[in-house]
C-alpha cells in the first residue's frame, strides 16, 4: 500500500462488550494514541485509558441519532492520520461484525493510509454468555447466525431462510423490529413456541434478560425491554447457565473516582461498573506563580494534587521551589497522591473532612502565615468558614471545576438492583437528574457530607464510610455486603 511518509496510521480496534474484554493488544493501542474516535456505549472505562493529551472524539451512531454520518467518519479518519497522528478507531464488539469495519478501511486503503486491525468479542456471543445462553449447545444448536435487525433500506433478510434453520439466530440492533423479527419467523415456519430472550444492556448497571417464545416474547418484553438489545431466537435461549456471579457494585462521580473506587474494588473481588456522571474541567491555566510563595498549601482531592503537579510540570518549576511551604491533605488518599509527586504532607486530619482539615490548620498555621486552598471552584464551605472563623489569612485558587456529563437522551433510565455508592454530594445530586434508583438498591456514601445529599434524594438510610477515603468506602462495603 502506497502511503504520504507524513502520514500517520490508524489502527482499528475492536473494545469488546466491556472494559474487562478489550484485548491487551487493544489497550496497548489504546494507551499509544494521540487521536481518538470512538464509539457510543462503550463502558467508560476505556475511555479513561485514553491519554491526557490525547483528542477524543465521539462519533457514535445510536438509533435514530446520529452523530457523524459514516461517510464523515471516513473523512475524519483520513484527515487525523494526514496530520501524521497514530490515530485508534475505539468500535464496540468487533469491528467486522455488523460494525462497518470494512467501509472505513477501504476509505483508509484508498486514501493511502496505512492501518493496522486489533480484533474485538462481539456482543453476539458475549452477552448471551454472560446471561448465561451459549449459542451453541451438543443436542441442541450446531450453529449460529448473526442478523442485522435493521438494514439502510429497511428491508430484513430472507425469512423462510431464517425460519428453516436449526441454529441459534442472533439479531442485534433489532429491538425496534422485535414484533415483526417474531411474527415473520412464525409465519413462515417457525413454532410458536420456539423459545426466545431478549438480552438488554449486557455488561452494564441496567442488564436484563427477559424470557419467553416467539408467542409471548413481544408482550413481556413491552415496556420493559430496553436498547442496546441482542433477540436470541433457539432452543438454547432455554437454558440458565449464569455462573455464580461475584458481588455486584456500581461507581458514580467522576470518570476519575470511578476509576479509582473500582481499581481498589476489583481486588476484593467485586463485580464494579463504573457510572460516571461528572467530568473535571482544568483550570490550572489561571495558576499565578506567586503561589510558590504561600507558607501553606492546601490539597482537597486527589484531582487537586494530580492538576497541581501537571502545573509543576508544565511550567517546569524544581520541586526545591517548594521548600519553604509547608503542605497540608484533606485525608489519606490526597496525601496519597502528593507522595506520588514525592511530596510529604505535614498535615493531614484525623478525620477526613473539609471542617476537620480546618480546625486542624487553625491549630497549625502560625501568625503572619496564609493558606492557599487549591481544590475545586465550588469547593466545601466548611473550610473557608472554620478558617474565617479562627482568624486564618487564606485564598482559594481553584484548580479545577466538576461540571455534569452530557446524559443520554430520553427517559431517566432505571438502574438494576444492587450496591450504589457515591463519592461527592455534587455526584448525588447528578446521579438522581440522570438516572432512577432501583428498589431494593443499597446505597453508600464516602462521607456525611454526600450521605447529606443522598437523603435529600430521598435514601432513607445510606451508609457511610466510617473513614472518609477510598480505602475506607472499601472497607464499609464489605461491611454492607456481609
Amino acid at each position: 500500500m502506497e502511503s504520504n511518509s507524513k502520514d500517520g496510521s490508524v489502527c482499528l480496534v475492536g473494545a469488546g462488550c466491556s472494559a474487562g474484554l478489550l484485548t491487551l493488544e487493544g489497550l496497548a493501542r489504546l494507551r499509544q494514541a494521540q487521536v481518538v474516535l470512538y464509539d457510543a456505549l462503550l463502558d467508560p472505562a476505556l475511555l479513561a485509558e485514553i491519554p491526557a493529551g490525547a483528542e477524543a472524539i465521539p462519533v457514535g451512531k445510536r438509533c435514530g441519532r446520529h452523530s457523524l454520518k459514516q461517510t464523515d467518519i471516513n473523512a475524519f479518519l483520513v484527515a487525523k492520520a494526514r496530520e501524521g497522528k497514530r490515530v485508534v478507531r475505539l468500535k464496540g464488539g468487533d469491528s467486522f461484525v455488523l460494525g462497518r469495519g470494512g467501509e472505513e478501511l477501504q476509505a483508509l486503503q484508498a486514501a493511502g493510509i496505512p492501518f493496522t486491525i486489533v480484533p474485538g468479542v462481539t456482543s453476539a456471543v458475549a452477552v448471551p454468555e454472560h446471561l448465561g445462553i451459549p449459542v451453541t449447545h451438543r443436542g441442541l444448536a450446531r450453529s449460529f447466525t448473526v442478523v442485522t435487525g435493521h438494514t439502510q433500506n429497511g428491508d430484513l433478510e430472507d425469512w423462510q431462510a431464517l425460519a428453516e434453520l436449526k441454529g441459534t439466530l442472533v439479531f442485534l440492533m433489532g429491538l425496534g423490529q422485535l414484533p415483526h423479527i417474531c411474527e415473520s419467523l412464525r409465519q413462515h415456519g417457525k413454532a410458536p413456541e420456539t423459545p426466545v430472550s431478549v438480552l438488554c444492556g449486557g455488561y452494564s448497571v441496567r442488564q436484563l434478560r427477559l424470557d419467553g417464545t416467539l408467542d409471548t416474547i413481544v408482550e413481556k418484553a413491552q415496556g420493559k425491554a430496553f436498547a442496546p438489545a441482542i433477540i436470541l431466537v433457539g432452543t438454547v435461549a432455554a437454558l440458565h447457565l449464569e455462573a455464580k456471579t461475584r458481588p455486584g457494585v456500581t461507581v458514580t462521580g467522576s470518570r476519575s473516582f470511578c476509576r479509582q473506587v473500582a481499581g481498589a474494588l476489583e481486588s476484593l473481588d467485586f463485580s464494579v461498573s463504573q457510572l460516571p456522571v461528572l467530568e473535571v474541567e482544568p483550570l490550572i491555566d489561571q495558576l499565578p506563580t506567586s503561589i510558590l510563595g504561600a507558607a501553606w498549601l492546601v490539597f482537597t482531592s486527589r484531582n487537586g494534587v494530580r492538576l497541581f503537579g501537571k502545573w509543576l510540570q508544565q511550567h517546569h518549576i524544581d520541586h526545591r521551589k517548594l521548600a519553604g511551604s509547608w503542605l497540608a491533605a484533606i485525608g489519606e488518599g490526597t496525601a496519597d497522591e502528593l507522595a506520588k509527586l514525592g511530596f510529604t504532607a505535614d498535615l493531614v486530619p484525623e478525620t477526613y473532612t473539609a471542617e476537620a482539615l480546618g480546625k486542624a490548620l487553625a491549630k497549625a498555621v502560625g501568625p503572619g502565615e496564609r493558606c492557599l486552598l487549591l481544590r475545586a471552584e465550588e469547593g466545601s464551605p466548611d473550610l473557608p468558614r472554620v478558617l474565617r472563623e479562627a482568624g486564618v489569612e487564606f485564598a482559594e485558587l481553584p484548580l479545577y471545576r466538576i461540571r455534569p456529563l452530557a446524559p443520554a437522551a430520553g427517559e431517566k433510565p432505571d438502574l438494576a438492583p444492587g450496591t450504589l455508592i457515591f463519592g461527592s454530594a455534587k455526584g448525588v445530586h447528578t446521579f438522581f437528574e440522570q438516572y432512577t434508583l432501583a428498589p431494593g438498591t443499597k446505597v453508600l456514601c464516602i462521607g456525611p457530607i454526600t450521605a447529606k445529599a443522598a437523603r435529600a434524594e430521598g435514601i432513607a438510610e445510606p451508609a457511610c464510610a466510617t473513614v472518609h477515603s477510598v480505602a475506607g468506602l472499601a472497607r464499609a462495603l464489605q461491611e454492607v455486603q456481609a
